[in-house]
């Protein structure tokens, strides 16, 4: 049906390669797309590829739209390529060359390979600077098709880099749609492929998205507490599937979901609920790990405590299956830590005073949940890997785990910060920021935004081949990321307050198939 062996040359596998995964079906082609990218890699050693020779003068090799597409593909799966290939592409002033504006794929290529920089490598920000300001122009353009105009509005909207996958083709389909029938008035074979599966897909997740809420429903936990449980079933469970949404990851997905209401539950507890006196025990009954031992609980705490290890001893049990008892082992001790910073928050927040930022960011930066999620997504990887995940992680915090979690704070914090403040929530970073910096909210928050950008590009620098780990566990924290900011950042809190923008994503995703 799809042959990407057939290609003819490099640009014309990487094009396909650059289809099959903005329509959401490259994991059907995933061991191909490797050898691909592995070959194109090393037949164009990024060391002399670009050096001044006559393979460089090739018209093939000096077209901004191959070069930035190959660029692209390789960086996203962790291969490193030298900013040196876009060198040909400025003047003697050092700039971009003003022509090159008028190659609108060439504009879109090297518009979507900016955000693949890395720190210190100012030529891909002066290559997002004018590409961005390129593309935005062409959008009241009388000179462009109207389907080049769609391409340019949905690339400035959303990137493909800080994209969730499942999300971007759902959108993409309808445009490759318009794109065939532009050019040759019927659907492609790769179309139908791409509308099938991701309808198969969705049939497929609904059915999850049921079996989590009938867990849920059983676990009518909302009734037996005296304070207002989030019921976000759904939320959590787009959350886990732009992690991971293919097939082969059911399991997973239906188990961290199950394990995001709960941990919501035990936030809320700690965070808003109970008094310190009750959040001191309910931390030390989850460092004793046992249901024998609630006597001191209150009944509230003692039904959050039961039902919370009912699933962990779940989840052990199919770690053990499918992965290790080290895999069990390691859940569980990330747990208690989890535990454990969430009870060193709520100690500062009810102390009484505002603690310094680097006091309150150091602890509120280790709960972000990573460890616990990257192990549960090792149920089905086997005992090998599950031990390598274990060993990566065991010295110290992997550096794209560490600014994962610094990312994820901040950005958390910045989207929640009303809401917050509307609870009477005064210890956040913002105001603790605030306060230390002599800054205003503003300051604070712009602030926070700069050192995002530049997390981002240090992230995209640790999803390189260097981590002992497979890539699939990088992808995760990456995916894991674009996440929290598809429904944080870009809709406030999009996790307690779900409707607005979320419920659009959630209908796109989850209710409307594609059709005709």
């Amino acid at each position: 049906m799809l042959s990407l062996a057939a290609a003819a040359d490099s640009f014309q596998a990487l094009d396909l390669i650059d289809k099959i995964q903005r329509l959401g079906v490259a994991y059907h082609f995933k061991d191909e797309i490797e050898n691909i990218l592995q070959r194109v890699y090393n037949d164009d050693d990024h060391t002399h590829f670009f050096d001044q020779n006559d393979r460089f003068k090739n018209n093939n090799y000096a077209d901004l739209c191959y070069i930035s597409l190959r660029f692209r593909l390789l960086r996203q799966a962790g291969y490193y390529v030298s900013t040196d290939v876009f060198k040909k592409f400025k003047d003697e002033k050092s700039e971009f060359h003003a022509n090159l504006a008028s190659d609108v794929q060439g504009m879109l290529s090297l518009y979507e390979a900016s955000y693949l920089g890395f720190c210190g490598e100012d030529i891909m920000d002066e290559a997002m600077g004018f590409s961005t300001k390129h593309l935005a122009s062409m959008l009241t353009s009388c000179s462009i098709s109207s389907s080049l105009v769609v391409q340019a509005e949905h690339a400035l909207a959303m990137p493909i880099h800080s994209s969730v996958e499942r999300l971007y083709a759902k959108q993409y389909i309808s445009i490759y749609q318009q794109l065939q029938a532009d050019i040759c008035q019927n659907k492609t074979v790769l179309y139908e492929f791409a509308k099938l599966d991701y309808n198969a897909l969705q049939f497929l997740h609904q059915k999850e998205i049921s079996e989590v809420q009938a867990w849920w429903k059983h676990l009518n936990i909302r009734s037996k507490l005296h304070f207002d449980v989030r019921d976000r079933v759904v939320e959590a469970y787009a959350i886990t599937n732009s992690i991971n949404f293919e097939p082969q990851f059911s399991l997973e997905r239906k188990y961290l979901a199950k394990l995001w209401n709960i941990l919501t539950v035990i936030d809320d507890a700690f965070d808003v609920f109970c008094n310190l006196r009750e959040a001191g025990q309910l931390y030390d009954a989850f460092q004793r790990w046992d249901t024998q031992s609630t006597n001191e609980l209150s009944p509230q705490m003692k039904v959050i405590f039961l039902e919370a290890l009912k699933l962990f001893d779940e989840i052990e049990k199919e770690l053990i299956k499918g992965a290790s008892s080290a895999g069990a082992s390691y859940f569980r001790n990330q747990m208690q830590l989890h535990i454990k910073f969430l009870w060193e928050e709520i100690k500062l927040m009810l102390s009484g005073s505002m603690p310094a930022f680097e006091e309150w960011f150091s602890i509120t930066i280790q709960n972000g949940g990573h460890y616990i999620f990257l192990i549960v997504q090792t149920m089905n990887m086997g005992e090998l890997n599950t031990q390598k995940v274990i060993d990566w992680t065991a010295a110290s915090m992997p550096k794209i785990i560490k600014y994962s979690n610094i990312s994820n704070r901040l950005a958390g914090d910045i989207a929640s910060l009303k809401l917050e403040q509307a609870r009477g929530t005064k210890v956040q970073c913002v105001p603790c920021y605030m306060r230390d910096y002599g800054v205003s909210e503003s300051e604070a928050i712009e602030n926070f935004q700069k050192i995002l950008t530049k997390l981002q590009k240090v992230k995209n620098e640790e999803g390189l081949r260097v981590h002992p780990v497979p890539m699939r566990i990088i992808k995760n924290i990456l995916n894991f990321n674009r996440a929290l900011a598809l429904y944080y950042i870009k809709s406030g809190d999009g996790h307690s307050v779900s409707n607005g923008r979320t419920k659009q994503i959630i209908t796109s995703l989850f209710i409307d198939p594609i059709s005709e």
